[in-house]
């Protein structure tokens, strides 16, 4: 992730949230983590996992369920990325397993950049 401070685009998207403060958390808890990671998100992959943090908060507000995934789908996908994202997703309550799988897509993407 980069290392700039938080823009007037990403206070948006917060505030969208339904809990500016939790969002802002679960934001610097995966920027942690991505750190931990050595993962390197571009400035776009970045406002794009703010947006899908930001829809997680809300729906562990409003304990809205996502559609259910074929995980079959994800067998691509690393299981760092995995646990990577059920660190981020254990922080947040109401929501279900699948959205592991759908936010891991975030840090499998961003481990291809080159730093």
């Amino acid at each position: 992730m980069t290392d700039g401070n938080i823009t007037a685009e990403m206070r948006q998207l917060f505030q969208k949230s339904g809990d500016e403060a939790l969002c802002e958390q679960v934001y610097l808890l995966s920027k942690q983590l991505c750190q931990q990671e050595n993962i390197i998100m571009t400035d776009y992959q970045q406002l794009s996992l703010i947006s899908h943090l930001s829809a997680m908060v809300h729906r562990s507000i409003t304990k809205e369920k996502v559609t259910a995934v074929d995980k079959a789908i994800f067998t691509d996908v690393s299981e760092n990325s995995i646990k990577l994202s059920k660190k981020i997703t254990d922080f947040l309550p109401n929501l279900i397993a699948d959205e592991i799988y759908l936010l891991s897509i975030h840090f499998e993407v961003a481990r291809q950049n080159k730093g």
